[in-house]
């Protein structure tokens, strides 16, 4: 549910249309471009970018802002620290602008109630992700040859797997070497995890270990 957790409770039930926020990369500044965005840092801490459009006269900024506030402070009470922190949010006529931070993966995912998995191949294995259908081949940002098999992306063992639930932009610290094939890739650092895969399903197993359609796997090179 993302940060819809709190918008949703609000009854703010239109689409995220637009993304702000950048953050400098070894090639430049990132600007979001998707409904959804987050950036993953060499510790592990994500930032999550997103901004909603209030469109209607009684969706309230400032009632939006204080319930947003007090889910991330009861958050941090309840684990003892400064897990989630809200670093931006402004209103710019209708549009609501989101910049929130979160100090690992895990507290993003806790706290918005979405799938996500950052760390290496076999841990993943080990979780119990599939790594099935096909992946697409990264090199410098752009793909390259035949779409391949799910084994291919075990060749290097030590690189790092993100795995989160579509859809949404993704930027790595590193490089991209693979993704899933309901992902497209932006630039060697940024991945648009669309969930969308017209040529074939991600899944090639069936019944009760099947993927989820939404599950986009990005395999990076960590800098």
């Amino acid at each position: 549910m993302r940060t819809e957790k709190i918008w949703k409770t609000a009854v703010l039930a239109s689409a995220a249309a637009l993304l702000a926020g950048c953050r400098m990369t070894g090639e430049e500044a990132w600007t979001p471009g998707e409904n959804a965005a987050i950036s993953i840092d060499r510790k592990g801490r994500v930032t999550e970018y997103l901004s909603e459009k209030l469109d209607q006269p009684y969706y309230s900024f400032d009632e939006l802002k204080s319930m947003l506030d007090g889910e991330a402070a009861e958050y941090n009470a309840a684990h003892g620290a400064e897990c989630v922190t809200v670093t931006l949010a402004e209103q710019e006529g209708s549009q609501v602008k989101l910049v929130i931070t979160y100090a690992s993966g895990e507290d993003y995912a806790l706290f918005n109630n979405v799938e996500f998995y950052h760390g290496s191949i076999i841990n993943a294995q080990l979780e119990g992700y599939l790594f099935g259908g096909a992946f697409k081949e990264i090199k410098d940002g752009v793909v390259v040859g035949e779409k391949v098999d799910g084994s291919e992306v075990f060749h290097d063992m030590a690189d790092t797997v993100v795995i989160v639930q579509a859809p949404l932009e993704v930027q790595v610290p590193g490089d991209v070497c693979f993704t899933s094939s309901n992902a497209d890739v932006i630039r060697s650092d940024v991945v648009a995890a669309s969930g969308a895969d017209e040529d074939e399903t991600v899944s090639v197993v069936s019944g009760e270990d099947q993927e989820d359609p939404d599950r986009v796997y990005i395999i990076f090179e960590e800098d």
